[in-house]
């Protein structure tokens, strides 16, 4: 039997994320492919100090840049059914509050959240109907994810060879 809370926590140990896919293979599913990403990656790109505008010295002198490659996992992560979810670019995304209560640093589960509240406002999903459900964070390199949901996602991991 598969461990939910251990996979979870593979998803959480990871350093940096990254959207591979999102879809919905059936009405009301939700799949995202998240990648793990490093800037450990022994590539010949990476072995190099970055150039950037023709800065060599200073903190930018040792940047090396974050990426997806072998060795890095992939997280295939199912939501069977949902309240509701966005998809949000990175860049404009405003963090929790500390009101907020969760558990976690880029997989985070919300017993209390903005989204939450929203969701509130927006549907009539509570507690009676569908019945008790949290909110999911998952935040990545470039987008943010939020998914409401009554259950844990399924997740599957896999490495990139």
């Amino acid at each position: 039997m598969i461990d939910v809370d251990a996979q979870i926590e593979a998803v959480r140990s990871a350093k940096y994320l990254y959207l591979g896919s999102i879809s919905e293979p059936e009405d009301n599913c939700l799949r995202l492919v998240i990648l793990e990403a490093t800037s450990d990656l022994l590539l010949n790109q990476a072995t190099e100090p970055l150039e950037v505008l023709g800065l060599l010295a200073g903190p930018l002198s040792e940047a090396k840049p974050i990426l997806h490659g072998p060795g890095c996992r992939i997280f295939e992560i199912v939501w069977e059914s949902y309240i509701g979810y966005a998809v949000q670019n990175e860049s404009f995304h405003i963090p929790e509050p500390k009101e907020s209560e969760g558990e976690g640093r880029l997989f985070v589960r919300y017993t209390k959240s903005v989204y939450l509240d929203y969701l509130a406002k927006v549907t009539f999903a509570s507690a009676d109907f569908p019945g008790p459900f949290v909110h999911w964070g998952i935040y990545c390199l470039n987008h943010t994810i939020e998914v409401a949901s009554m259950a844990a996602p399924k997740i599957t991991v896999s490495v990139h060879r």
